[in-house]
Parts: C-alpha cells; sequence; structure tokens
C-alpha cells in the first residue's frame, strides 16, 4: 500500500481492487475490518453538462425517478427498506455525475446491492411517475432557488461564467424546459445512460470481498451490455473579457458578491495549486481574505473560496456577505489586491503548512468514514476514469511548490477570465 507522508505522519493511501463485469459495469471494492458497516454508492457517467439545449433538468429529474418503483420494488419503497435495515440513504446530481448511495449494517450488504440492481435493469419509468417527479422538481427549484436569499443570482452566476451551455445552465433545469419534455424524452434519455458500462458501483467498508462479488454478479452481472454514450469534452471559447452583473434581489437581507475565475478542470496539476489557493484565502480563522475582512476590518458576514470541481473548465469562486452599511465595491477592491497578492508574492512557509495540515486531516478523515472512502473512489472513476484520483491528488497537493502558486494566480485568476455578480437588497420605497 502506497503512502504520503507529511511531516512525521504517514498517511496510508486508500486501498481498493477493481473489477469489471462482462456487461461493462465497473466495480471497485474497499475492504477493511472496523465498524461493521459498508457504504455503496453507484456513479452513473451523466450529468446536467450531459443535456441538450431546451432538454434541460433531466439528468436531476432522473435523480428522483429512481425511487419510484422498480420491477420487484413498489414506489418509495426502496428508502424504507433501507431505513428499515438501520441504513441511511441519498442521491445527488451533479454537472458531470449522478450518484446514488446507501451506508448498511455489513448484515445488510446483500439487500442493498439487490435493490440498486433491480432499479438499474427495471426502473419504472411511467408517464405518472414522470409527471409526478417533474413537478416536484419544478416545485424543489422554487423551494431552493426562486425564493431563497441569492439562489436566483447563484444560478445566474453559472450564465454567466460559462459560454458553453453545456455548464452554464442549471443542474436542477429551467422551468420552460421541464415543462416541455415528454415521456417519450425521458425513456430515451434513461435508456441512453442507465446501463452498466456507464456506471460505477464502489463498496467500502466492512465486508467480504469475494461475497460482495459473487452478489454484484448474481444481481448485475445478467443486465444486457449496451454500448456507453461518447461524452463529449466539455470546452470554452478563449476569454476575451470580464463578465459583470448586479442583482436586486428582494429576499436578499444583506448585500453579496460573487467572483469567479475560469481555471483547468479537476485532476491537473494547476487544480491541485488552486486549491490550495483556496484553502490559504478562505479556509479558517488565520485564511488571508478572513483575517482582512472579518478581523482586521470587520467588512463581511461571510465568506467562502474553492471550485466547483468539473471536468472540463473549473470556476475558482470567491463569496462573500458584506455587512450592513459597507459598500460591496470596498471589498472587492480589497479582495482584488490579495489576488494581486497571490500572484507577485509567494506564500508564506506557514500557510503552505497550515494548507497541507488541512488536506492531511481530511484525507486521513476520508480514510476513516466510509462514506467518504466510497464515494472518493466512486468519483475519481466516474469523473475521470481514475478510481486511484483520491490518492494521486492527495500527493500532488502535497507536493506543489510556492513558485507553482504562484504561476496558477498569475495564469487563471485574471480580470479576462472573471465573473463578477453584485447582489444587493431591492430598494424599498
Amino acid at each position: 500500500m502506497k503512502s504520503a507522508a507529511v511531516n512525521s505522519l504517514t498517511v496510508p493511501s486508500l486501498g481498493f481492487e477493481e473489477h469489471r463485469l462482462t456487461n461493462g459495469l465497473l466495480v471497485l471494492l474497499s475492504s477493511r475490518e472496523g465498524p461493521p458497516l459498508v457504504h455503496v454508492t453507484v456513479h452513473y457517467r451523466v450529468g446536467s453538462s450531459d443535456e441538450e439545449p431546451g432538454y434541460s433538468g433531466l439528468a436531476h429529474l432522473f435523480e428522483h425517478m429512481m425511487f419510484q418503483g422498480s420491477a420487484h420494488v413498489a414506489k418509495n419503497e426502496h428508502g424504507r427498506l433501507i431505513d428499515a435495515a438501520g441504513g441511511r440513504w441519498n442521491a445527488s446530481t451533479g454537472k458531470d455525475r449522478t450518484n446514488y448511495f446507501e451506508t448498511v449494517p455489513s448484515s445488510h450488504l446483500e439487500l442493498a446491492l439487490w435493490l440498486e440492481a433491480d432499479r438499474l435493469s427495471s426502473l419504472a419509468v411511467t408517464e405518472e411517475n414522470f409527471e409526478n417527479q417533474r413537478q416536484t422538481v419544478i416545485e424543489e427549484k422554487k423551494q431552493v432557488y426562486d425564493n431563497q436569499p441569492y439562489g436566483r443570482a447563484y444560478l445566474r452566476f453559472d450564465e454567466l461564467s460559462y459560454r458553453n451551455w453545456r455548464y452554464a445552465h442549471p443542474v436542477i433545469g429551467y422551468e420552460e424546459d421541464l415543462r416541455n419534455l415528454t415521456h417519450d424524452d425521458a425513456v430515451a434519455f434513461h435508456r441512453r445512460f442507465y446501463q452498466p458500462a456507464n456506471a460505477v458501483v464502489a463498496l467500502a467498508g466492512d465486508f467480504e470481498k469475494d461475497r460482495a462479488m459473487r452478489w454484484i454478479e448474481d444481481y448485475f452481472g445478467w443486465i444486457p451490455q449496451a454500448d456507453p454514450p461518447v461524452r463529449e469534452p466539455v470546452e470554452e471559447p478563449p476569454d476575451e473579457q470580464e463578465r459583470v452583473e448586479e442583482i436586486r434581489d428582494p429576499l436578499a437581507p444583506l448585500p453579496a458578491v460573487g467572483m469567479g475565475f475560469l481555471v483547468p478542470p479537476l485532476g491537473t496539476r494547476e487544480d491541485a495549486a488552486l486549491r490550495l489557493w483556496a484553502l490559504i484565502l478562505g479556509e479558517g480563522d488565520s485564511a488571508r481574505l478572513y483575517r482582512r475582512f472579518v478581523y482586521d476590518q470587520p467588512w463581511v458576514t461571510g465568506l467562502a473560496a474553492g471550485t466547483n470541481h468539473c471536468r472540463g473548465p473549473q470556476q475558482f469562486r470567491i463569496w462573500f456577505q458584506v455587512q450592513q452599511g459597507v459598500s460591496p465595491e470596498q471589498v472587492i477592491q480589497g479582495v482584488e489586491s490579495e489576488i494581486e497578492r497571490l500572484q507577485n508574492e509567494t506564500a508564506a512557509s506557514w500557510e503552505l503548512e497550515k494548507s497541507r495540515n488541512q488536506l492531511t486531516y481530511r484525507q486521513v478523515m476520508r480514510l476513516e468514514r466510509v462514506s467518504r472512502m466510497g464515494e472518493a473512489l466512486a468519483e475519481g472513476a466516474s469523473m475521470l476514469d481514475d478510481p486511484d484520483f483520491v490518492n494521486r491528488r492527495f500527493e500532488t497537493l502535497l507536493s506543489v511548490t510556492a513558485d507553482e502558486l504562484r504561476e496558477a494566480a498569475q495564469r487563471h485568476l485574471l480580470r479576462t477570465r472573471r465573473t463578477l455578480v453584485s447582489i444587493l437588497p431591492e430598494e424599498r420605497s
């Protein structure tokens, strides 16, 4: 087993076995003794970036559809069976993948595998289920985005940041598109993307690998093989100018600002450098922006920095909420000056040390929690065709130098690559 050394601490890598069924299903097994729990996750290589214009929301809609029953499981029974087994379950949709998971006692691993295989092979893509879940998603969009402070601005941010429609449109979809979708559209989408060769099954926790593989062969192995869909790369045209917009939000209690820069995809060395910058800028009380705008000048009530985790061009984002009586422009200018520092000065050794310690802590926690282990393996495989990405990226993050940090900031944190959205409370008469 490989390991990475941080100071005197040696962090073992996440070990796993890789198998491929004859129908193309990728299986990843990470077994170790510990608490009698197993995390089962199924990632499908499909997200909102796989939708065509006019068909937004299909990927997320199927996240809902997958709980609407199958040949041997009634509507909503999937969750009830996992609950009864003492487990937990959920699902999520992103730009590049959709995942479903259960964490169950080891004694109920077979149940979880059977449930996942049954809905992969025989999901009830009925017109009734489609109509019901379409309306559910429309209502979800209203509750999560349209009727929440800053919600619409958050969606608008991607529309401004990306000129390629595949990343620009919201994962949850546009209401007009959702209303225009047909049952035939749903059937075709399901047939294309929900098949074994486009899926990854990952298990992590305390289980017998041989027995687990027998169950996987029994429950998944008979599902017919189909050619996986070809995933076209998501590319952006060269940046030419900054994108700026001011939004009035009647629900916003305070002004807020979103600042983003187009940066290289997940898995590149520059992605690792920018991840370190995100930690140095915005994570923890000693982060640069936190020290400056919370402690030294109490101008913001909250801030965050990070990337949006895409296999294509990512956004390096900084979000902050501005204190009452403080101009957003004041904070924007302050953030700009900090970015200039990133480009012109070498990061302090203590900052690099702190960020590497933060990353080490997260890696250790990932190795301690079966859910994080399983999701990390599956995500690397589904996003980048690299199950070992969780280990490789950690090693890369630890090896990034101060010079590489500065060079990444010089190349990518530029005004021509920038999107700037200011959200202002709606003026009341």
